[in-house]
């Protein structure tokens, strides 16, 4: 992805990378790349794994009230906020997948205003 974005940055006026579970994380661990204009992450559990990043673009992350695989509210605490804009809701990983059992239509339309939102502020 970060060979992608280096090889495409020049041909755009404006790159955002937008990922859910895995591909959040991905995203996130691109955001220290030139070139990237912003970060929109659903549910990127591993994330946790890679606090210290320092992100040169602006990022809105998506989490649910809880993860199995760890504690949502330690690692929203142990973010540095200082170009990171973190939203938690209700439900569980995948509740803004339509095709999963564990969609929440409310949850995923509050997380989809909030990343319209954020588009237009950057």
């Amino acid at each position: 992805i970060k060979n992608l974005l280096a090889g495409v940055k020049n041909k755009y006026q404006k790159i955002y990378i937008i990922g859910f579970s895995v591909g959040a994380t991905i995203a996130w661990l691109c955001s220290e790349e030139d070139g990237l204009d912003g970060v929109v992450g659903y549910y990127g559990s591993r994330i946790r794994n890679f606090t210290k990043i320092v992100p040169l673009c602006p990022i809105i992350l998506f989490f649910p009230q809880e993860e199995q695989s760890f504690n949502v509210d330690e690692l929203i605490l142990n973010l540095d906020k200082k170009n990171i804009e973190v939203h938690k809701y209700f439900g569980h990983h995948g509740f803004s997948d339509p095709y999963s059992i564990k969609f929440n239509e409310k949850s995923s339309q509050q997380a989809f205003n909030e990343m319209l939102n954020f588009l237009k502020k950057h």
